[in-house]
């Protein structure tokens, strides 16, 4: 080498090992690129709800009566008590209702006070409740009717069913994905899409009242077009994502 004149340079080349991180989106892009195809994540969806309903009249029916004196002889309240209880259940047997639908309570004894001007016992309550679940409105005004005649001092509704409810709430949750379905094709085809398949399906439930048997009077008896239970609607909710073709 002849003196003065500059050595050429020599620099190291340092190869980095890419980072993880970085590797999987590389990877990644290197999938779509060659076509891969997509993960549910990347799909096209659209996201509907659906409603369904289902007409219904009740068709079991729940009726309370009560049987109470007061007075200050608790032997002859109880006798009075437990005559009518058992005149009422006199009642439930001829007008064939079965003993499993019928439920009568213990009897309450409970003191009655006076609190003016000073607080006095002044005698005592007895009672009982007798409960009685009886099917079709035909039945259910004899029943009332049967009661009122005894002079009972308390009657009232306690409830009314429907017998086929988990049939009827099926039905109306078919319909609620035809709903859905209707809903997301109309969609589709604003957008010049195709409607796919169901991806994902939630149900988000029933809803089933529970109307109350009205009586204007119970102390008439009255024929049992006087009794009105209603049409009710048995509705199911749904949560469906389709995917777009």
């Amino acid at each position: 080498m002849q003196a003065g004149l500059d050595q050429p340079s020599t620099k190291e080349i340092t190869m980095v090992k890419p980072a993880p991180l970085f590797a999987g989106l590389l990877a990644a892009l290197l999938l779509t690129a060659c076509g891969a195809p997509a993960t549910p994540e990347q799909r096209d969806t659209v996201n509907v709800s659906g409603e369904g309903s289902v007409k219904a009249r009740p068709d079991l029916f729940s009726l309370t009566a009560v049987a109470r004196e007061r007075g200050d002889d608790i032997a002859a309240m109880k006798s009075t008590v437990d005559d009518q209880v058992q005149a009422m259940l006199d009642l439930a047997d001829d007008l064939d209702i079965p003993e499993k639908s019928v439920t009568a309570s213990d009897i309450q004894i409970s003191p009655e006070w006076q609190y003016q001007p000073e607080r006095k016992l002044i005698g005592h309550q007895v009672s009982r409740e007798v409960t009685f679940k009886v099917s079709g409105v035909e039945r259910y005004a004899e029943l009332a009717d049967g009661l009122a005649g005894l002079g009972l001092k308390e009657l009232r509704p306690a409830g009314s069913e429907i017998s086929n409810a988990d049939e009827l709430a099926h039905q109306a949750l078919e319909k609620a994905v035809k709903d859905a379905r209707d809903k997301a094709e109309i969609l589709a085809r604003a957008a010049g899409r195709e409607l796919g398949e169901a991806m994902q399906i939630n149900a988000q439930g029933y809803r089933m009242p529970q109307p109350m048997m009205m009586r204007a009077d119970m102390a008439k008896t009255e024929s049992a077009d006087s009794y009105r239970p209603g049409e009710q609607d048995v509705t199911a909710t749904v949560q469906i994502t389709f995917e777009l073709d």
